[in-house]
């Protein structure tokens, strides 16, 4: 069955989302950044020497809402209704990004020496999943198509 794509559906109030750390204006919680901080974090200590190689290999990619269900996080249940009730086409921006992420991660993770822009490219992404999810959802939704045209726009 196709999910329908609409607007907000009935989510928690106000109150209960910013006590879980919900941008009220996303939907979404801050705190799954921390997933990939943290392997941000392992990765630098392994490039000046720190660590070996293979704590890299620790790191699991995991999505929003089976992080969220495995966190043990108090608020929980309430960023995974909020991110239940989001329109499905936000919810798939949202995915597609992180999926890239994950992927530039994965890959950096199965590479005994990654290039350095490999590490670029994986905080980019962050910053980029950090955007949508401290970004109102209409900033966040920018159309690719206006965006293009407005750098187009510049060289003519």
């Amino acid at each position: 069955m196709q999910e329908k794509c609409s607007d907000w559906v009935t989510r928690p109030n106000d109150g209960a989302l910013l006590a879980a750390n919900v941008n009220l204006e996303s939907g979404l919680a801050t705190d799954f950044l921390n997933l990939f901080n943290e392997y941000i974090m392992l990765a630098e200590l392994v490039a000046d020497g720190s660590m070996d190689h293979d704590v890299l290999s620790d790191w699991l990619p995991i999505d929003y809402e089976t992080h969220f269900a495995r966190s043990g996080f108090e608020g929980a249940d309430i960023v995974l209704a909020c991110f239940r009730s989001l329109p499905c086409c936000v919810r798939h921006k949202f995915d597609d990004e992180v999926n890239i992420l994950i992927t530039l991660i994965l890959t950096h993770q199965d590479a005994p020496s990654p290039p350095i822009h490999l590490m670029d490219d994986i905080k980019h992404h962050r910053d980029m999943v950090a955007a949508i999810i401290s970004e109102p959802v209409s900033t966040a939704m920018d159309n690719s198509d206006d965006t293009q045209a407005a750098i187009d726009a510049l060289f003519d």
